[in-house]
């Protein structure tokens, strides 16, 4: 399990973070000040940072060299700012990665993982995660596998959907969560979710009984039994 450390003082996507990526199989930690970060990343040596360039007390590119001579594995910088020039500035300084907000956590997952195998070429990756019996997520091929249907087509909104409920298996979702992981900061409309639900249930054939609703909060993936 890699350990990643992130320093970012928005305590609403540090909380998305967190949970999307504990459910992805991370060790996570969250600082929300950057100097309380820096003293982090000395003390725990976390595999991966996670680092936003607009701190309060620190500017976040200073942060970010600071940070390499302590820390010799990846680190992937988050901003609002998406000009060339403060991309050109992080790189330089030691980011391995700059990744501009808003943001679908799927992608960032993906960056995470293709960083990881920058550093550990040898390293085994995961492509495979098992939804239900007979149902099948391949992430490499962002494809759905059913054993009796064969390969069932979903469109990139409702694969990344699919997938971050089956990564939360039994945990309830709720409409803002899924919302903000999924489509990203700024939509707070439930009707998304629920006509996206909608399309996976009846997709899914027979599996989409797993994904069960909670009325009024969100929904949740679980395998276990039928509703």
């Amino acid at each position: 399990m890699s350990s990643i450390l992130i320093i970012d003082d928005d305590p609403a996507l540090s909380r998305v973070l967190r949970i999307g990526l504990t459910a992805a199989g991370y060790d996570v930690t969250v600082a929300l000040r950057g100097l309380d970060g820096l003293a982090r990343a000395i003390q725990d040596h976390p595999d991966l940072l996670v680092v936003d360039l607009g701190l309060p007390d620190i500017d976040g590119v200073s942060l970010v060299t600071e940070l390499r001579r302590y820390h010799t594995k990846g680190i992937v910088v988050l901003s609002a700012a998406g000009d060339e020039h403060t991309k050109v500035k992080a790189l330089d300084r030691g980011a391995d990665d700059y990744v501009t907000k808003p943001f679908g956590l799927s992608e960032f997952e993906a960056r995470l993982r293709a960083l990881e195998r920058r550093m550990d070429p040898g390293s085994p990756v995961t492509t495979q995660m098992t939804a239900a019996p007979g149902l099948v997520i391949d992430l490499a091929k962002r494809v759905v596998i059913d054993d009796s249907r064969g390969e069932i087509r979903l469109t990139p909104r409702e694969f990344d959907l699919l997938r971050f409920l089956v990564e939360n298996h039994h945990r309830l979702c709720t409409h803002q969560l899924l919302l903000t992981t999924i489509w990203g900061q700024g939509y707070n409309d439930p009707h998304h979710v629920r006509v996206y639900v909608n399309r996976l249930r009846s997709k899914l054939g027979p599996s989409g009984r797993y994904l069960r609703s909670r009325a009024g909060m969100g929904y949740l993936w679980d395998s276990e039994g039928d509703q």
